[in-house]
């Protein structure tokens, strides 16, 4: 008797197939036997079966599995080995093991294991040749979902690691042909395995193949380092055991570049030795992965800490260093988990278009591009436990330095991890240091003042770095009238109850010894809340020219008051931004902070207007903007000038937003929102742009705009329609057109009378959406508005091409590309061409459809729409597949379904994996294209949207057709 799931689910008894019934009762069993002889509960019997969470619903259908697959065990002689556990809720086969083919190949690859422990390679090649035979395909094949995913995945790992560990002892036993003829076809699945690089080279160069060794080292490093961006880690001395032979290949090895992204070292760092040398033990220690946790109270030198200690030991870490800021502190969100792990993917060689959307996916491609790597990782600004976890690396080579304000108990208790905490610089650490940025030219005369000064300093090294500069921007001063200066100054502002001084002290002195015009602009960014700040809005806020305001921040940053962040832009200490807010709160008149706001706000909407007309010049300005009178807005020459304004500025749009909210500036909201809304909705997080619009339309009803309302209304409709949720966003176009209506507005009426039609059209009412559009169309050109008539002939085309009426719709879409041209729309004319192409697939054009796909595609880079690129790398895809060019199709559809990942489109991502299938089966990966088409169906599974059941009938056929 033998069990088998390393493939389609069976039953044998003396080499005869026993009857296992329908899909779903081999599934059941399928999911017993993974888990043989262990209870599985029924929520997760239910979430394998039907990747859902309903257990209620699908407990009787359950029973009837469970009573026909007990009815198929009994014909064989196993009369209870299903039961339920009683009080668990839960079921358990209990069956030897070793009758299930998975569990036997866990079995001999233990074995073997453990014969290559005892250098037993022979029997190590016996095992794993019985091993290898148990595949017959898809493992657990009657199963479906993200779970049974997972457990296929694992499974498959294991079975790749059984073929490198026969492989490996093959070598050993001198089998190197049958090394080379089993490797080949793992090479093919697995173009960037370092492991199977390496057992491939070393085959080739034993079987006296040694050139051909050469060539494949030269042709696998450019293969890595074009996919990877980074160096693949192939030691030649591991490789290869002579000399002479690694000199060969020495040709073709190239040094590994690594990322060395720590903060610069300072030269006069002073104390701590006692936390450096613990770090040294920390990571020179065996066994567990090594992480600890620095802690301890703002400005006493944590980043420093690990930033010198870093530097210091560079060595040890020859495959670099990662540095992420968390952003746990200040008006900017922290970084997110999804995030962060984007961010060391790239560093790490990822190209960032091939990140995993998935942060399991995520999660775990971070850790095998870690594995066996030594490099330091330093997580700074983390806000909390959780932020911090995804990053921490698995591998015991590499060491994590966790920075927080908060004592991260969570990683101490759950994990064990150390944490140390920082402490104030001693007496004598704080004199050395303020002593070393004086100089001893000055301290040497006046110990005594030195001691006074470095005693003010609380034993933070941000207050000592403050108090020094300040020294030494007053050469001829005394530093016993420095002192006395600064303990006066010091004793008028609040201060603690010790003899020392805090933070806020020191900062006090810093800024009151500033000129009139940085004072104000360090009292100004204490409340501008954005995280960083240009040159120009700083203008605004001084009501300077540019170049005024950069002498200002200049001197800013050489009082270590802010800090550069990127060219000519600036970023404040989050400790620092408090204590100007309170500063300019206590000292500035409030009619001064609300002008300097007013001008802020004014110099962003400007600013953000002028992008907008650069990216699209027909679109008309939000109504009632003001007048640039105290503030100059930027211009901008090019697309991609505006649009990197605006990636650039899209956090500080956000948190100005809030801040006009707040601050009773109604109009600048919304007017701010509808301006930036569609060109934020083409990337970036959709939900950013929501709550925007939210605000947006609190804005505008407590602004009492009607106008404002009604396009806010607009605009947040059309975010909930493009991500499909379409009774949301007819919900919200309806009130929009109740308000365009009493008003009298017509232009509005028009836009949501356009947008219920689309809404119509979506939900499979097309002959409605026709009508509706047809007179919208009328009342285009009856206004002479050349963009609306575009998109309403380009939408009356979508229409008539859903009813099969082709040569109507390719006339409408050319009528609306007709307009688009003579307008200059680039993002108008992108989405004709798109349909354009999609329409000529559907007429059998696959050629027309390529060249009007790569039209698309070729403006991206000044349009800058994801879902427009999306589209038009699918469409490429489904045209090259018809055309024979399969490989193209694969790398089209491929990026298509990163691109749909990143956009949380889930019919897009459907779409884009359905062409995917189709271009795996014309290459002849039939495994994989079944993959894809499972993950195309579960997607559909969470829309609601009428354009799914096509996707649906698409994998389907070919689906059928594949079977045949």
């Amino acid at each position: 008797m033998e069990f088998m799931i390393l493939g389609p689910t069976k039953l044998t008894v003396e080499g005869r197939s026993i009857p296992l019934g329908t899909a779903k009762q081999r599934g059941l069993l399928a999911v017993l036997l993974y888990h043989a002889d262990n209870p599985v509960r029924v929520e997760t019997i239910v979430e394998f079966l039907w990747q859902d969470s309903a257990v209620d619903a699908r407990r009787p259908l359950l029973y009837t599995l469970a009573s026909r697959l007990r009815a198929a065990l009994r014909a064989v002689d196993l009369q209870d080995a299903l039961v339920r556990v009683p009080g668990t809720g839960a079921y358990r086969l209990t069956v030897d093991p070793d009758l299930v083919d998975y569990h036997r190949f866990l079995r001999l690859t233990a074995e073997a294991r453990q014969a290559v422990d005892r250098d037993q390679h022979d029997r190590c090649v016996a095992l794993l040749t019985r091993a290898n035979e148990l595949w017959r395909g898809e493992p657990l094949a009657d199963l479906r979902g993200a779970r049974c995913e997972h457990l296929r995945r694992d499974m498959r790992e294991r079975q790749f690691g059984a073929a490198k560990m026969l492989a490996e002892s093959e070598l050993v036993t001198g089998q190197h042909d049958r090394v080379l003829a089993r490797l080949e076809p793992l090479l093919i699945e697995n173009r960037l395995d370092e492991g199977l690089a390496r057992l491939w080279i070393t085959a080739l160069h034993a079987a006296g193949r040694t050139s051909e060794a050469r060539d494949f080292l030269g042709a696998y490093r450019r293969r890595y380092r074009r996919t990877m961006r980074t160096d693949p880690v192939l030691d030649i001395a591991d490789l290869l055991p002579t000399a002479s032979a690694r000199n060969q290949l020495a040709a073709v090895d190239a040094a590994v570049p690594v990322p060395r992204q720590l903060p610069n070292d300072v030269p006069d760092y002073t104390g701590h030795s006692g936390l450096l040398d613990e770090l040294d033990a920390l990571a020179v220690g065996e066994g567990t992965p090594k992480v600890v946790v620095l802690t301890g109270m703002p400005g006493v030198g944590k980043t420093t800490l690990a930033g010198h200690w870093g530097h210091r030991r560079q060595g040890w870490f020859p495959d670099g260093q990662l540095y992420l800021n968390a952003e746990a502190y200040g008006p900017v969100p922290p970084v997110g988990g999804q995030e962060a792990l984007h961010r060391f993917l790239v560093d790490l060689g990822v190209p960032a278009d091939r990140v995993p959307a998935d942060t399991h996916r995520r999660v775990d491609l971070y850790h095998r591009l870690m594995d066996g790597r030594r490099m330091l990782v330093v997580l700074d600004n983390v806000v909390d436990s959780d932020q911090a976890q995804q990053l921490l690396p698995r591998s015991d080579t590499s060491l994590t330095v966790v920075i927080s304000r908060n004592r991260l108990r969570g990683l101490s208790v759950r994990h064990g991890i150390r944490s140390l905490t920082v402490a104030p610089l001693s007496p004598l650490e704080r004199h050395h240091m303020l002593g070393r940025i004086i100089g001893p030219g000055r301290t040497d005369t006046e110990p005594a003042a030195l001691e006074t000064l470095a005693r003010l300093s609380g034993g933070l090294p941000l207050a000592l770095r403050v108090i020094g500069e300040h020294v030494v921007s007053r050469p001829q001063a005394r530093l016993g009238d420095l002192a006395e200066e600064l303990t006066c100054r010091l004793l008028d502002i609040e201060g603690d109850d010790t003899d020392e001084m805090t933070l806020r002290t020191v900062f006090a002195w810093s800024v009151n010894a500033l000129a009139p015009m940085p004072t104000r602009l360090f009292l100004g960014l204490g409340l501008f809340p954005g995280g960083t700040i240009g040159t120009e809005a700083a203008a605004a806020m001084l009501a300077v020219d540019v170049a005024g305001a950069e002498r200002a921040l200049d001197r800013l940053a050489r009082a270590h008051l802010v800090n550069h962040d990127t060219v000519r832009r600036y970023r404040m200490h989050d400790l620092l931004r408090r204590y100007a807010a309170d500063r300019a709160r206590a000292e500035e008149p409030a009619e001064q902070r609300h002008a300097a706001l007013h001008r802020l706000l004014d110099w962003y909407l400007l600013t953000a207007v002028n992008a907008v007309t650069v990216l699209e010049p027909n679109r008309a300005p939000v109504p009632d903007l003001p007048e640039p009178r105290a503030v100059t807005p930027m211009t901008f020459t090019s697309d991609g000038a505006a649009l990197r304004w605006c990636e650039t500025e899209r956090t500080n749009v956000l948190a100005l937003v809030r801040s006009a909210a707040v601050e009773g500036f109604h109009r600048h909201a919304w007017q701010t929102v509808g301006t930036v809304h569609e060109i934020f909705d083409r990337s970036g997080r959709q939900e950013d742009m929501r709550e925007m619009l939210r605000i947006a339309l609190d804005a505008a009803t407590a602004d009492g705009h009607d106008p404002g309302r009604v396009g806010t209304l607009v605009n947040l409709g059309a975010s909930y329609f493009t991500t499909h949720d379409y009774d949301r966003a007819g919900g919200l176009f309806a009130e929009a057109l109740r308000l365009a209506e009493e008003n009298g507005f017509a232009e509005l009426r028009t836009a949501c009378r356009h947008n219920l039609a689309s809404v119509h059209l979506r939900t499979g009412a097309t002959t409605t959406a026709i009508e509706t559009f047809q007179e919208v169309l009328t009342d285009c050109r009856a206004a002479g508005y050349a963009i609306g008539e575009a998109y309403t002939l380009y939408h009356l085309g979508d229409a008539h091409r859903q009813l099969g009426r082709y040569r109507q719709a390719r006339l409408l879409y050319q009528q609306a590309l007709a307009i688009w041209d003579r307008i200059g729309s680039l993002r108008g004319r992108s989405l004709n061409h798109v349909r354009l192409a999609e329409l000529s697939l559907d007429t059998g054009q696959p050629q027309v459809a390529l060249d009007l796909g790569r039209v698309a595609l070729e403006l991206h880079d000044r349009v800058t729409d994801d879902t427009i690129r999306c589209d038009a790398l699918t469409v490429s895809a489904e045209a090259e597949i018809r055309l024979g060019r399969h490989r193209d199709a694969l790398a089209d559809a491929t990026l298509a379904r990163v691109i749909g990942d990143e956009l949380t489109d889930p019919l897009r991502q459907a779409r884009a994996l359905a062409v995917l299938a189709e271009a795996l089966r014309a290459v002849g990966d039939h495994d994989n294209a079944l993959s894809r088409s499972r993950e195309a169906l579960d997607l559909l599974d969470d829309t609601d949207d009428p354009q799914r059941q096509a996707i649906r009938d698409r994998i389907a056929v070919h689906h059928v057709h594949q079977n045949r």
